[in-house]
This record gives structure tokens, C-alpha cells and sequence, in this order.
């Protein structure tokens, strides 16, 4: 059976082939023409690289390059770090500066700044 309907598929795809080719020949030549040209344009239009894959390939780097960038580990804070470090000093000398914790930051501030 698949046999044919393959040969029953060719059989009317030749008929309609024919049909084109015949409709083709009846018709004026400036219609033919245009026909060509359409055709020809049709196919270049294919042919001619597209650009927007250059501006698709190079927005899709910058964009991984981005993601990238925002994912990888950022450096430890130098300023929060000598917090912890006075916090935990001053909590060991005096545990009632908890109440303080303001100073105690502003007393970081000062160090890391350098000025008093």
C-alpha cells in the first residue's frame, strides 16, 4: 500500500508540475520578467549573510560576560572585616559597649579613615 501511494504522490505531483509549467509558458513576457527578478532577489536574500547574527553573537557575550562578572565572588570588605575585629575586642574589654554599637562603628570609621 505504501508503495502506491508513494507512486499515486508522484503521479500528482508531475500533473501539478505540468500545470505550473504550462501556466508559466501562457503568460506575457513582462509578467515572466518580473517573475525572474522576484526569484532572483528572493534567492540573494539568502545568500547575503545576515548581520544581526554578528550584533546577536557579540550582545550574547557581553551579556554572559556581565552575568559572569556579577557571579563571581566579590572581595571581602576591609571596612566590615575591622568591625568584626574592634567589635569583638571592645565586647571583650568592656561587654556594656553593646549598648554602643554606633561609637563602636564610628570608632571603626575613624580608624579606617585615618583622621580623628
Amino acid at each position: 500500500m505504501n508503495t502506491e501511494q508513494s507512486k499515486t504522490d508522484r503521479q500528482l505531483e508531475d500533473q501539478v508540475t505540468q500545470a505550473l509549467d504550462n501556466s508559466i509558458e501562457n503568460l506575457s513576457p513582462d509578467i515572466r520578467r518580473n517573475l525572474n527578478r522576484i526569484r532572483i532577489e528572493a534567492t540573494e536574500a539568502k545568500a547575503r549573510p545576515r548581520s544581526f547574527l554578528k550584533y546577536a553573537s557579540v550582545l550574547s557575550v557581553a551579556f554572559a560576560l556581565v552575568v559572569g562578572w556579577q557571579l563571581m565572588p566579590g572581595s571581602i570588605d576591609v571596612h566590615d572585616d575591622l568591625f568584626a575585629d574592634l567589635l569583638q575586642e571592645v565586647l571583650q574589654e568592656d561587654p556594656e559597649m553593646l549598648d554602643e554599637l554606633e561609637f563602636v562603628y564610628w570608632m571603626v570609621e575613624v580608624e579606617t579613615s585615618g583622621t580623628l
